[in-house]
């Protein structure tokens, strides 16, 4: 066997120094491969080779199989100790008391009432039966196949081999063990090691490499620790002495940082090592600050550190970490800010200014604002808002200006004069179709990055007369701050309808009501040239019903409305609201 486990190392090492080498159908896609991940399981005693080694590109036996399994399970010493009946004729003296014992436990219930088929190569199908009775109450098992992939028809299509054995069993290790009746908290491989089979210490030992692992938090302020986890268990742990926070570049790795420090405290960035597991400090900052994740590009780190100074909006700074090195960058943003994936790295937005970020460093570009959408042709339109305009933007596919439109932010009522509020509800636009953008910035066209400003009056929904080339918008006076809200979020929107000439003017379709008189939604140009709308009123939970109502001759006739307007307003909710416009006199059958 030492022979074994040392043609088995040369292997691992190979397959390792080519990149991921697996044997059978069945592929984990951890970081060891499937020879790494039998050599893993032989160190933990829950596997053996043959007197060709692992030999996982056999297929195995339903004998082989109940050996495996009993062996996997930490039984195999019990097993051979004992005496165990089992009804089966078809079963090798070697394999009986596997066999037996499996039959004894409720594991095997053979093929047949005096066949166990021991024979016959093992199925997927039949030996994940065999894991699922083990960890489980049931022999449902498609829990440990992964979804969407036809693991089982595409493994018994290729054929079930030693191979596939491996990779299964070691994904079940990571499983919750089931048996009993009820979930338990603990992985299969926490209840082995509880039942002695092998030790915290050979796990960790086996697994490194192999298996994959993470990072977790537990304890709270003095007492925190954070956690190294393989297979459901904490292999090794370090103590924080303060509140910690995880930092993940990547959602594909494990966490590498850690920020110590809590609420009104200052603030320390980590390095989690491992071989003694520790935290190496590498940034600190104040009270007021945090440290947050920001990207990964190749091998450099970003983080940003934001800060709030009293009665001052937020600031964040970037820091740049690469080869154990921490430089803060001249990076400084305020407001919103954006991070999408660029050419060789990761494209960094703020209202003013934007930077690349790749594994050399940052570097500015001319871009910038929020990318609001992006055009099959590559065109990039983006919305730079600050307390003084909101500028809307096109910008080539490298980041090279094309076109701008500015539109003052003060000539919007908000709802309260706080610069946070003029902010957050500055001319801004809300949507988008093949041609035309629109929201409280106005209504504009797009052409090959070319805009065209229909109109800058708050527009909510359009509809276009190609006649005459003369828009309808949703509107309302700026000096109105008109909103709604529908589950709980608010949203924009209008009082009235305006016509926009070809030349710019524009005649309003509606008068002027009290405030809160309509909420208009949509509008639609109807074949006959009139005007169709709906209009906004509160249903529950929480929701807006809809009310369809026709223009015509400056006049509105409600025609219809959704279901749930009837079911909370009643069955003549359509003639109760053609009264009240008729009140406001705009309806059609005002005086």
């Amino acid at each position: 066997m030492k022979k074994l486990v040392s043609v088995c190392f040369v292997c691992m090492m190979l397959t390792f120094a080519a990149g991921a080498a697996n044997v059978g159908t069945i592929d984990n896609g951890y970081p060891g491969d499937t020879e790494a991940q039998a050599q893993m399981l032989w160190d933990l005693g829950l596997f053996r080779g043959t007197d060709k080694g692992f030999a996982l590109e056999k297929p195995m036996t339903r004998a082989e199989a109940a050996a495996m399994l009993t062996r996997f399970l930490g039984a195999e010493e019990t097993a051979l100790a004992g005496e165990w009946e089992h009804p089966f004729t078809d079963v090798p003296q070697w394999a009986d008391q596997y066999v037996g014992w499996l039959y004894q436990n409720g594991l095997t219930k053979g093929i047949a009432e005096t066949q166990y088929g021991a024979a016959k190569n093992v199925t997927c199908g039949q030996y994940c039966t065999f894991l699922a009775r083990a960890s489980t109450d049931y022999d449902y098992y498609s829990w440990l196949l992964r979804s969407g992939e036809n693991e089982e028809e595409r493994c018994d299509a290729t054929g079930f081999v030693r191979g596939d054995a491996v990779s299964l069993s070691v994904r079940l290790l990571r499983e919750n063990y089931q048996k009993g009746g009820n979930e338990q908290e603990k992985s299969v491989a926490q209840v082995l090691i509880d039942k002695s089979v092998f030790t915290v210490e050979q796990l960790k030992n086996a697994a490194q490499n192999v298996l994959p692992f993470d990072y977790l938090c537990s304890g709270e302020d003095a007492d925190s620790e954070i956690c190294y986890v393989t297979a459901g268990v904490t292999v090794e742990s370090v103590k924080t002495g303060a509140h910690v926070s995880l930092c993940t570049l990547n959602d594909d790795e494990p966490p590498v940082y850690a920020v110590v420090g809590g609420y009104d405290e200052g603030k320390t960035l980590c390095r989690i090592e491992m071989e003694p597991m520790r935290l190496v400090p590498i940034d600190t900052c104040g009270s007021d600050a945090n440290y947050y994740d920001l990207c990964r590009v190749g091998s450099t780190d970003y983080f940003y550190i934001s800060v709030r100074p009293e009665n001052q909006p937020d600031k964040m700074t970037v820091l740049e970490i690469k080869d154990n090195a921490v430089q803060l960058t001249d990076i400084t943003l305020e407001g919103k800010w954006q991070l999408r994936p660029w050419t060789d790295g990761q494209l960094l937005l703020g209202q003013t200014q934007g930077w690349l970020l790749t594994e050399d460093g940052a570097r500015q570009m001319d871009i910038y604002g929020q990318v609001f959408m992006e055009r099959s042709n590559g065109v990039l339109v983006t919305e730079s808002v600050t307390t003084e305009r909101t500028a809307i933007c096109t910008w080539t596919a490298d980041g090279q200006p094309i076109d701008s439109i500015t539109v003052p932010n003060n000539n919007l009522t908000y709802p309260t004069p706080e610069d946070d509020a003029r902010m957050a509800f500055a001319p801004s636009l809300k949507t988008y179709n093949d041609v035309y953008l629109w929201g409280s910035a106005g209504l504009y066209q797009e052409q090959d990055g070319i805009l065209t400003q229909i109109t800058d009056l708050p527009t909510y929904d359009y509809t276009h007369n190609p006649a005459d080339d003369s828009y309808v918008i949703v509107t309302h006076d700026r000096s109105r701050f008109v909103a709604y809200s529908e589950s709980a979020v608010m949203m924009r929107t209008g009082d009235t309808l305006m016509r926009i000439l070809p030349d710019g003017t524009t005649e309003q379709l509606l008068p002027v009501l009290p405030e809160e008189s309509l909420l208009l939604d949509q509008v639609n140009l109807l074949a006959d040239g009139r005007v169709q709308f709906t209009t906004l009123k509160p249903t529950e939970p929480r929701r807006m019903g809809r009310f369809t109502c026709i223009l015509d001759g400056g006049k509105v006739t409600v025609t219809d409305a959704t279901d749930d307007i009837f079911y909370m307003w009643g069955e003549d909710a359509i003639e109760v609201e053609q009264a009240r416009l008729d009140a406001l006199g705009i309806g059609s059958g005002a005086a």
